[in-house]
């Protein structure tokens, strides 16, 4: 991992932040390292606060893909996001949101739920995106299919299996069972929705709150899906309750078989990027799965 000089290299950004923004920074607080980045907030006299993400990210794309993608969610006026202001290979610049860092969202739960359902309308003709996104500090490929079955087990699944195991992170009995399990896809979730855009990465570090009010959705890894991958997600790290699943519920039903059989499914491909990204021990979570389907 490459260690930041955190005062040097902000400081040394400074005049090119003044020509952006039309303002120097009066201060920067550190305040997150996260993928070979360095995180600060910039304070200002005039304008309100910005976050700066600075560094050499392990993906050359990295900034341009975060910007890009949130920059799509800024152009949804029911969507609350950090509006984003620059990019280049080092250096990115978005919006602070005043919120309590990880914090828990109860009470904010149902505004949630209605702007993630009102996301969950936008649909388009395929399963995919019109470029490969960005998942943590991974590509995400997305690349379009009219099959969701299809795209789930290409896409998710063998491609981040694949992944594992060329980093030696899964023995080849565990892939092989993920291939069984593959085989095995069309009857264990379903493919009766048109393809919907999904946040792609909602869990609770992306969700900003006060504790009382939504302040904004950041990180997102956009691709048009079965939203019940988005729902199974959710789930994994219970960042959202009872309140999030009944309110989005008004607005878009869940099928049956949802909470008791297909979100463990779904969540096989977010522990596999876990275990790419944290470590094996996210494997456990998938055995429990393929051992429950007999695999």
């Amino acid at each position: 991992m490459i260690v930041f000089d955190v005062n040097m290299n902000i400081l040394n950004e400074y005049q090119k932040i003044t020509q952006i923004i039309g303002e120097k920074p009066i201060r920067h607080q550190h305040i997150a390292e996260s993928y070979n980045l360095s995180i600060y907030k910039l304070e200002f006299k005039q304008r309100t606060p910005l976050i700066a993400k600075l560094g050499q990210p392990k993906i050359r794309e990295h900034f341009n893909l975060e910007h890009q993608m949130l920059k799509h969610l800024n152009g949804l006026s029911f969507l609350t996001t950090p509006k984003v202001y620059y990019v280049d290979d080092e250096l990115y610049l978005m919006d602070y949101i005043a919120h309590i860092p990880l914090g828990h969202h109860q009470e904010a739960e149902q505004e949630i739920a209605n702007q993630i359902a009102q996301l969950h309308q936008i649909k388009a003709a395929k399963f995919g995106f019109e470029y490969d996104s960005l998942i943590g500090c991974l590509m995400q490929p997305n690349r379009f299919s009219n099959n969701w079955v299809e795209f789930f087990r290409d896409n998710r699944l063998i491609y981040f299996a694949d992944s594992c195991y060329q980093q030696k992170l899964i023995t080849a009995e565990f892939r092989s069972r993920i291939d069984k399990l593959a085989d095995k896809l069309a009857d264990l979730i379903l493919d009766n929705h048109p393809p919907t855009l999904i946040h792609g990465d909602l869990w609770y570090g992306n969700i900003l709150s006060d504790g009382d009010a939504l302040k904004g959705f950041i990180d997102p890894a956009l691709y048009y899906a079965n939203p019940e991958i988005e729902l199974a997600y959710v789930t994994m790290h219970n960042s959202l309750g009872d309140d999030f699943f009944n309110a989005y519920q008004n607005q878009h039903k869940i099928d049956d078989g949802f909470f008791e059989l297909r979100k463990d499914i779904y969540n096989i491909y977010p522990n596999l990027v876990h275990i790419l990204l944290c470590g094996t021990e996210y494997t456990a979570h998938i055995e429990q799965t393929l051992s429950r389907h007999g695999i």
